[in-house]
């Protein structure tokens, strides 16, 4: 039940910063990018697996949150 409200909230908060803050963009992506690995902890069972399984999933995730930043911002 935690995920879910975390989920919420996050959603809550990136909707509120999207509308009310200009060029919030990357807080953005990292909000989803941390909902994200929230539910990959949980869904997957990750927290309970060894540190190396973990950074093994969250490694591709950060690669693609600095290539979204980077073409967010070269965008304007």
């Amino acid at each position: 039940m935690s995920v879910w409200i975390y989920t919420l909230l996050t959603v809550v908060l990136e909707v509120f910063v999207s509308q009310n803050i200009p060029g919030a963009t990357p807080a953005v992506i990292a909000f989803a990018f941390s909902q994200a690995a929230a539910v990959l902890l949980f869904y997957m069972e990750l927290k309970d697996a060894p540190g190396s399984v973990i950074v093994m999933f969250m490694i591709p995730l950060m690669f693609i949150a600095g290539l979204l930043i980077s073409i967010v911002a070269s965008l304007g």
